[in-house]
């Protein structure tokens, strides 16, 4: 008697699950990687560095001297170079592991049946495939920016955590989608055109100040975008955009905002005098209205009504 098949991935009790363990199976996986990713090929390893700066050159050649993108808040030579530069350095490595992981499980499935070893050692290993470009893309980037006379500042301190952000953000949804596609297999054609569609809702090819500041604080839903920004200013101290520094116009902020923008009212002049009684006694074609009128007017207008001259104009 026959029994269906059941796709799944569960580990059995057997697998390794201390540190030493998952790192010994991970390095093998890694050297297995990177000697199938280039096998074949007549560049070899020369691809990973070939890769990116035919992506650098494209971009931009397309979009800094054809289209003559500038950077605000950058003012130095080649300012759009570095400023594309620093969002390539985040998105290259981000696409680069994606797209590799996300079949990583379905690609293995026999296999994952039969040995004991934790699924999510597939998707890891992509990630760290990526890591190559990932450190090509900053050296490249350092190496300019001291070229250009940008920097070093202070504030590169912060960069470590940024990578590692980077990492755990590019592994948690590779993993994510590698799970999603082992089940539905039309996830492989959606993530293709999702990532297109993500790149230029990121502001890698062009400044988040070319943008209207009303859609500034959508941008901070994406991660990436949101990895992209802090990146240029660490590295770059490029200016954040004031849209892109709270959310608030997201959540309706904009109408507060625009309140206290108005003028504010127009006070009485100072030097102007204030009319009395018996001013307007005297001259009665000096204001709109009867004489009672202008009288009940001007006590509304904080004259003292027990004054004697009050009480006689009253009656």
């Amino acid at each position: 008697m026959t029994h269906p098949t059941v796709r799944t991935t569960t580990v059995s009790s057997a697998a390794p699950r201390n540190a030493r363990q998952l790192w010994v199976l991970w390095r093998y996986w890694m050297v297995r990687e990177f000697k199938t990713r280039y096998a074949g090929s007549v560049l070899g390893f020369a691809w990973a560095f070939v890769q990116p700066l035919a992506t650098l050159a494209i971009f931009y050649v397309l979009f800094g001297l054809v289209l003559a993108v500038r950077v605000p808040g950058l003012d130095v030579d080649n300012g759009y170079l570095l400023h594309l530069l620093a969002g390539l350095a985040v998105w290259l490595p981000f696409t680069d592991a994606i797209g590799r992981g996300v079949g990583s499980l379905a690609a293995y499935e026999d296999f994952l049946r039969k040995q004991p070893m934790p699924a999510e050692i597939l998707p890891a290993v992509s990630v760290g495939g990526s890591l190559l470009v990932l450190g090509i893309g900053y050296g490249l980037l350092l190496v300019l920016c001291v070229a250009q006379g940008v920097g070093p500042y202070m504030s590169l301190v912060w960069l470590p955590a940024l990578v590692l952000a980077q990492v755990i953000l590019t592994f948690g949804l590779t993993l994510l989608l590698s799970m999603a596609h082992f089940l539905w297999r039309d996830v492989g054609s959606m993530v293709a055109f999702g990532l297109q569609l993500w790149f230029y809702l990121t502001p890698v090819v062009y400044p988040l100040s070319q943008v209207p500041e009303k859609f500034h604080g959508w941008f901070l839903l994406n991660p990436v975008a949101c990895l992209v920004l802090m990146v240029q200013a660490v590295v770059l101290h490029m200016p954040v955009p004031p849209g892109a520094a709270t959310g608030r116009r997201l959540a309706g902020g904009a109408s507060g905002a625009g309140r206290d923008a108005d003028p504010p009212r127009r006070l009485r002049r100072p030097d102007r005098p204030v009319p009395c009684a018996q001013h307007l006694e005297e001259h009665p074609g000096g204001a709109e209205g009867t004489r009672a009128d202008r009288l009940a007017r001007l006590q509304r207008n904080h004259l003292d009504p027990d004054a004697p001259g009050a009480a006689a104009r009253g009656g």
